[in-house]
């Protein structure tokens, strides 16, 4: 339920989108209903999202086009949030002070500081006051969605979750189902999850000296010479976790002593993997090189595969379903709304 799941996280989620644009000269970019949504608003909500994209797309890769189409869909997204804020309105829906206190709350708990959170309302000219109005209005829009949606869509029935399953193990099996493309790839996603989380699976920690594939003879002997000392550290009764902290170049797992936590077939890259899963409970591997480097591995649990039952997944199934179900009738309810109010977009720039 993405937009759902958008509208209902936003509280909690999304303060930097509230308080991230640099505010220019108001004009009107729409108008919903005779309300308009200026351009302050909307270049508050699209400010980190064209950072991002920028950060994440090579340059060759972007265009204008592209921008202007991301632009366009976040111009909707404003629009289809004011249409419902008008639908809670109209509904004269109410929603509690505590309420509002707490979202305020959690808003700013995203904040080191109160003095951090004020800081960035004057940044965007934003008084608490209408901040805290912010907030109501999108606790009106969650509580129409929750009347409207989440309250009027009827939970799967066993018999379709059974049925879901077995699609799904058929598609584990490798069967081509004869589904519509968009339903196949959704069964094959969940096929894949469900493989993973019944797959043999090791706990492991790591102690990584970096070396980059393509570094010079000396470099690596350097790395190699170092790894082997850290080995001999271990084989004289150093603490593993001990001499990952101080020792490896992995910034995930270096404080917590080369914790990877569990992972499957296919999660690792293959030299790591395969030395993984060939050691004992307990058992420290001698130095293994991967691209990111050398490595010596120490195996904490194993976990043995098995086929997932479908009561074991029952709840989890019906969650997508329902979700998925509710998703369906939330935009053909917004659709709807967006037929009958009078709705007017200026163009992009």
């Amino acid at each position: 339920m993405k937009k759902i799941v958008l509208l209902s996280t936003i509280v909690i989620g999304c303060a930097a989108a509230v308080l991230s644009a640099a505010t220019m000269v108001d004009k009107t970019v729409a108008m919903v209903n005779n309300e308009a949504i200026m351009s302050s608003e909307f270049d508050r909500l699209i400010a980190p999202v064209m950072e991002q994209y920028k950060t994440v797309t090579p340059i060759a890769e972007q265009s204008p086009e592209k921008i202007k189409e991301i632009k366009q869909r976040l111009l909707d997204q404003l629009v289809d949030d004011r249409v419902l804020k008008q639908e809670a309105v109209n509904h004269k829906i109410k929603v509690s002070k505590r309420d509002v206190d707490q979202g305020v709350a959690q808003v700013k708990k995203r904040f080191e500081t109160d003095a951090v959170f004020q800081s960035e309302l004057k940044k965007e000219d934003m008084s608490e006051v209408q901040f805290v109005k912010r907030i109501e209005e999108q606790l009106l829009v969650m509580k129409l969605i929750d009347q409207e949606i989440k309250a009027k869509t009827e939970p799967p029935k066993d018999e379709e979750v059974k049925a879901f399953y077995e699609k799904i193990q058929q598609k584990i099996k490798g069967k081509d189902l004869g589904l519509e493309k968009k339903d196949e790839e959704e069964i094959a996603g969940l096929a894949k999850l469900l493989s993973r989380a019944s797959a043999e699976q090791t706990h492991a920690r790591h102690i990584l000296v970096g070396v980059e594939k393509n570094a010079d003879m000396k470099t690596k002997a350097a790395a190699l010479a170092k790894i082997k000392s850290i080995k001999k550290e271990l084989k004289e009764g150093a603490d593993f976790d001990a001499l990952a902290k101080k020792y490896s170049d992995d910034p995930a797992s270096k404080n917590k002593g080369g914790d990877l936590g569990f992972f499957a077939k296919g999660d690792m890259v293959p030299e790591f993997e395969k030395a993984a899963f060939a050691l004992n409970v307990g058992q420290i591997s001698e130095p293994v090189l991967t691209d990111f480097g050398y490595h010596i591995i120490k195996v904490e649990e194993k976990r043995a595969g098995k086929k997932a039952s479908f009561d074991e997944v029952k709840n989890d199934l019906k969650e997508f379903l329902y979700q998925k179900s509710a998703q369906k009738r939330y935009e053909g309810w917004v659709k709807d709304l967006r037929s009958k109010a009078s709705i007017k977009l200026n163009p992009i720039e």
